[in-house]
Order: C-alpha cells, then sequence, then structure tokens
C-alpha cells in the first residue's frame, strides 16, 4: 500500500471542499427536519387514539414514550462530549478524524436542554414520588421522595445541563480560536480541562440517570446502574460520530485521508466500548442473581416476563455477540462499509436497550402499540437533532487544519 498522503494544506485548499457546505448539506437538513415533523405528528395521532379508546394512562404514555427517544439522542450528545475530552486528553490520531463531527454532535446540547421541557412536564404522569405524590410509608422512599420533587428534579437538571453546555462551549470556542489562527497555548487548555471535564460528566450522569430513568422504579436501586448508563451514552455517541464519518469517508476532505489503519483503530475502539458494556451490564445481572434479595429481583423479573424475554435475546446476540465476533476481524474493521454496517446496527441496538430499560417500568394494561410511540418520539426528536447537527457540522472546517497534529494523524500507519 502507498504511503502517499494528501497534505492537510492541499485538503484545506481543495475545491470540492465547498460542496460540503452547499445546497446538498441544505437538502439533508431539510430531509431531517421532515422526518422530525412526520415522527411528531405520527406521535401525537398515536397518542390521541390512545385517549380516544379509552387508555387510561394515555398522558403517562406519552411522556414515557417522549424519554425513551429523548435520553437516546441525549447519549448521542453526552457520549459525543465525553470522546472529544478524551481525545484532548490522549491525543490519539484517531480523534483528530472525529473531532469536527464529535463537537457539532456536542453542540446540540442547548438544543437537548429545551427539548427537556416536555419531560418536566410529564414529571406528574410519569414519575411516582414527589410532592405531588402522597407521603410514602418507609424512611428510605421517604428521603427518595424530597429528592425527587419538582424544584429538586428542576434545579438539579438545571445544573446538569450548565455543566454540560460550559464544556461544551469551552472546546468549541477554543477549537475555533485555533481555526482562526489566535497564538496562545489552545491545545494545552484543552488538555488541562478535558480531564475534570470528564470527571464531572461522570458525576452529573450518575446524579442524572437516578433522576430520569432508574427513579422510574423508585423502590428499587443499584449502585452499578449510572455506569450502564453512561457506558452505553458513550457507546451511542461513539457509534453516532463513527456513522457520520463512514459515511463522509468518499468525500472530501476525507477522501485520500481516511485510511485503513484508521479505520482498524476506530473498529477496535468500538470493539473496546462493545465489550464493556456488555461487561457491566453481565456484573449488574450477576450481583443481583446470586443476591436473590427481594428489592433488587423485580427489575430483572419485568423484563424478562411476558415477552421481554424475547427483547432480552435480541440484545445479547445484536448488541453484544453479532458485534464482538464482528469486530474481531480485521476484514471488517478496515472496511468501510462492513464497519458502517456494524456501527449502524449498534445504533438501532441502543434505541432497543433504552426501550427495554425503560417500558418494563409500567405495566401497559392491554395498550399494545406503546412501541410504536418510542418510535415516532425516537424519529421525531432524532429529526430535530439530526437537523441542529448538520447545522454546526456545515459551520467549520470538517477537518481541524490548524492543529499541528493533523499531518502526524493523517500519516498514520
Amino acid at each position: 500500500m502507498s504511503s502517499a498522503i494528501t497534505p492537510a494544506s492541499s485538503l484545506a485548499s481543495s475545491p470540492l471542499r465547498a460542496e460540503l457546505t452547499g445546497a446538498e448539506w441544505q437538502r439533508y437538513r431539510r430531509t431531517a427536519l421532515v422526518a422530525a415533523g412526520g415522527g411528531l405528528a405520527v406521535f401525537a395521532l398515536l397518542g390521541l387514539l390512545l385517549w380516544l379508546t379509552g387508555g387510561i394512562h394515555a398522558p403517562k404514555q406519552l411522556f414515557l414514550s417522549y424519554l425513551v427517544g429523548y435520553t437516546y439522542w441525549l447519549g448521542s450528545a453526552l457520549g459525543c462530549l465525553v470522546f472529544l475530552m478524551l481525545q484532548y486528553v490522549t491525543g490519539g490520531a484517531w480523534g483528530l478524524l472525529l473531532r469536527r463531527i464529535l463537537e457539532a454532535a456536542a453542540s446540540t446540547l442547548p438544543l437537548l436542554a429545551i427539548l427537556f421541557i416536555p419531560v418536566l412536564i410529564g414529571l406528574p404522569y410519569v414519575y411516582k414520588y414527589g410532592v405531588w405524590s402522597p407521603a410514602p410509608t418507609s424512611e428510605l422512599l421517604r428521603f427518595k421522595a424530597a429528592w425527587l420533587s419538582a424544584p429538586a428534579v428542576v434545579g438539579k437538571t438545571i445544573a446538569y445541563f450548565a455543566c454540560w453546555i460550559g464544556l461544551m462551549v469551552l472546546f468549541r470556542r477554543w477549537s475555533k480560536q485555533q481555526d482562526d489562527g489566535v497564538n496562545g497555548r489552545l491545545l494545552e487548555r484543552c488538555e488541562s480541562v478535558g480531564a475534570p471535564g470528564i470527571a464531572v460528566y461522570a458525576l452529573t450522569i450518575t446524579f442524572a440517570s437516578m433522576d430520569w430513568v432508574m427513579s422510574l422504579e423508585p423502590e428499587w436501586y443499584s449502585t452499578i446502574y449510572p455506569v450502564m448508563f453512561s457506558v452505553g451514552q458513550l457507546l451511542n455517541g461513539f457509534a453516532f460520530a463513527l456513522t457520520v464519518l463512514l459515511l463522509l469517508a468518499d468525500r472530501p476532505p476525507f477522501a485520500g485521508a481516511l485510511r485503513p489503519t484508521h479505520l482498524r483503530d476506530l473498529g477496535s475502539l468500538l470493539l473496546a466500548f462493545v465489550m464493556f458494556w456488555a461487561y457491566m451490564s453481565f456484573s449488574q445481572f450477576l450481583l443481583v442473581w446470586v443476591g436473590n434479595l427481594p428489592e433488587e429481583t423485580p427489575w430483572y423479573l419485568r423484563r424478562s416476563r411476558e415477552g421481554w424475554q424475547y427483547v432480552v435475546i435480541v440484545i445479547a446476540i445484536c448488541h453484544f455477540g453479532l458485534p464482538f465476533l464482528m469486530l474481531l476481524l480485521r476484514d471488517i474493521k478496515e472496511h468501510r462499509g462492513r464497519l458502517l454496517g456494524v456501527a449502524v446496527g449498534l445504533l438501532a441496538m441502543r434505541f432497543l436497550d433504552m426501550f427495554w430499560w425503560v417500558e418494563p417500568a409500567f405495566d401497559h394494561e392491554g395498550e399494545y402499540f406503546y412501541w410504536l410511540l418510542d418510535l415516532s418520539a425516537w424519529v421525531g426528536v432524532g429529526g430535530v437533532f439530526i437537523w441542529w447537527f448538520l447545522g454546526q457540522l456545515q459551520s467549520r472546517p470538517l477537518l481541524p487544519f490548524k492543529d499541528p497534529n493533523l499531518a502526524e494523524a493523517l500519516r498514520h500507519e
């Protein structure tokens, strides 16, 4: 294989580069908006149908389905933010190719903060304990009722998004300054903030996962749950960023820059997080199974009966088994189309996994098409997310041409 590589300066001045920020990107953004409108319209129509047919849990199901779709896309944004900080800390060549995609995905966090408002409106319908509920009898649940009260949840949510958006703004600003040729130790700043930024994410997502998802069943708790939740977000974010990169791989400026060695590194990193997700998921299951405590086992019992056992089988095979075996093969990791197929499959499995986490928390009492609500909410929120993401992506060069490490990264063997 030839070692010739298109220089970074040549990539930056490529006459085809304007094609990436022209009418074609606007068409993609319009398509995303159409998908968003269609998904939200179907979501509203299904909710109306549920209410007209006598579904007594119509408001609750609407908010619950929205939570599934929203949490998925929030995981994509936060996962990309963490990988952006991780790349600055480690200095890996893989991250330079993904940096603009990671930045654009993280830049959707202000939008996602606004899209969280329906979740706050649905607090009285979805969550069992709070200031609107009767006082619980046990001391533990009384403590949780105070922690999960409406003022507490709203205040903590504002703090979470303030931390995440603050980190995103810092990295985005410094990256733009680098593109503008501003002198200064910009990379050193990013490296110095990256490590504590990851720690801030770990702390905030721990409490956010408990507030928004684990509290759907307030009688149950797990110390591994926040780690499982965050690992799922990391896998979600990385698979999303990798999918976008592979879709753009034959277009300037990535054409001629993305090599099999880069693909192999990206595929190996995806394999690592697939294994990490499986390890954490099995660890929690094993601890609950061995402990066999009445306050812990109901979470898995609800998710392994009445048809949910088939969802477990699909997740075990398609979220871990097949990706694990496929990503062990060098021919798959170094082939753009095959690696793209694995990444897209994992994105689909991330939605199914989140669906399996959330929906069994409630008895749907004969409402069998609620999964269509989840899917339409996922499409609706995702369309808005992609529309904003593409706008952020086209506003900047797709490679950090002023980064002093770019030339070395492109020569990666």
